[in-house]
């Protein structure tokens, strides 16, 4: 089986990097070892959607992003009778905290044309009934005698009226799968990639030629003209071998594998030349019932709320719940993964708990039941909390990875930002020397693909999820 491309990994990103290709005539095939679409990393997002990034990219990507949010069904054209994933506007504060919210970010904003106010404490009290105002830092454990601390110093925030949330991540990858099926891609589930060989045709053959006629080598890029004149378009780069004996030939293959990325990168041969490291990382997010909390007086859904101060972001969640997850405080030790396989689903009650007081100190009204609720998912995390969407070392192997749980709200621009980095790099662009820069149609901005580069070294950045 060949294909133009082939997308590995059927979460929101690769869904999404799947429907920019297909849309640009790619012949697209996307390849996942689950049975069907979100069922790693995205199926267990909060899916906020802020802009409150350490880097001015970051910022016009998610600012971005959020535009084709509030377009989704235009940007898919996606027909009327299909449901579509929607984005819930309620705002978003950051409770502002020494060290937390870079002194560029206001600046940023302006140059963005992003709107942002400036909230005390009698503001946060107006907007979020029942709030405890006290500003509390540095984070602590529930189990530490500091927690119950007081603080006498008011809390002030950074608001964004433009922040909220995406209402269903799992109905929101299925819109972008189903929009790549109309332009002709395949998704392909239970199929899970053992190997990837790097490889060319002999010039003088075809896609179907015998083994034989197959030369190990570094690929021309596709579609571009051999020494003889003759175009190399349709020969396959790389072969890609599922676990269920089926082979796929492709010049374009796509990491988009979440947590499973550096595996990925492993069998490909690719990752030597990464100035910044992968890792998985366990995570858990939380629900509490709280509709006293999260629904105001007029029926209106309280902002989302990022409080490092305690160590816990925060926002409404259907059915009058408060979904609470954590902001990778250094008093938490953080779980890190060697394989994602391997790790326990269950959410366990000590998190639970911990997050719950969390919450409590924060919102007095909370009543933590006795029953752990939650889900569990695995991060992708890149060294700097910040993504690579890149090429890599191998000819027309690219990576969208380190996506640390924080991208999910990226992910319209994710599909834009890949579709047109291959189309530049396979058309023989230098992207590390020269890196491609992409327009940012709605906004009027232009993202340098350079922030995202395999070849940086960390940035500086917030050195947490808030990336």
């Amino acid at each position: 089986m060949s294909a133009d491309a082939v997308v590995i990994g059927s979460g929101v990103m690769g869904a999404s990097i799947a429907y920019s290709l297909a849309r640009r005539g790619y012949a697209v095939t996307v390849v996942d070892k689950k049975s069907g679409p979100a069922q790693g990393s995205t199926g267990a997002t909060s899916a906020i959607v802020r802009f409150t990034y350490s880097l001015r990219d970051s910022i016009a990507m998610a600012w971005e992003s959020k535009h084709l949010w509030e377009n989704l069904r235009d940007h898919l054209q996606a027909p009327e009778a299909e449901p579509v994933a929607d984005f819930i506007r309620t705002g978003m504060a950051v409770i502002d905290i020494p060290g937390l919210l870079p002194p560029t970010l206001r600046s940023h904003f302006d140059d963005l044309a992003i709107p942002y106010a400036e909230w005390d404490a009698v503001e946060l009290s107006r907007e979020l009934p029942g709030i405890d105002v006290s500003n509390y830092h540095p984070p602590v454990r529930p189990d530490d005698p500091a927690f119950l601390d007081d603080s006498a110093e008011e809390a002030n925030a950074l608001y964004t009226p433009d922040g909220g949330y995406i209402s269903d991540p799992v109905l929101a990858t299925e819109n972008f799968v189903r929009a790549a099926q109309r332009h002709g891609a395949q998704f392909l589930y239970n199929a899970e990639v053992i190997a990837l060989d790097h490889r060319v045709l002999d010039r003088q053959q075809t896609v179907g030629s015998a083994p034989e006629d197959v030369t190990e080598g570094v690929p021309s890029k596709a579609g571009a003209p051999d020494e003889g004149g003759d175009s190399s378009e349709g020969r396959a780069a790389w072969s890609i071998d599922l676990a269920d004996g089926r082979v796929l030939d492709a010049a374009v293959v796509v990491n988009a594998a979440g947590p499973w990325s550096s595996r990925l990168n492993e069998l490909a041969g690719v990752g030597s030349d990464h100035g910044v490291s992968l890792t998985p990382l366990r995570q858990e997010v939380h629900t509490l019932p709280a509709e006293s909390t999260v629904i105001r007086a007029d029926g209106s859904r309280i902002p989302a709320l990022l409080d490092a101060g305690i160590g816990t972001y925060m926002r409404a969640e259907v059915g009058g719940q408060l979904l609470i997850g954590g902001s990778e405080p250094e008093c938490d030790e953080l779980e890190w993964v060697d394989d994602p396989d391997e790790v326990s689903m269950s959410v366990r009650p000590e998190q639970f708990e911990t997050q719950s007081l969390r919450a409590a100190k924060r919102f007095n009204d909370i009543t933590i039941p006795n029953r752990a609720r939650g889900v569990v998912g695995v991060y992708d995390v890149a060294a700097d909390w910040t993504p690579i969407y890149d090429q890599s070392e191998a000819d027309g192997f690219y990576q969208a990875v380190g996506t640390s749980g924080n991208q999910f709200k990226n992910a319209p621009m994710v599909g834009e930002l890949m579709a047109g980095l291959i189309d530049a790099v396979e058309a023989g662009h230098d992207h590390d020397n020269d890196p491609v820069r992409i327009p940012l149609n709605l906004t009027g901005e232009e993202l340098d693909l350079g922030t995202f580069s395999r070849l940086r070294t960390p940035a500086g950045t917030s050195g947490n999820v808030m990336g």
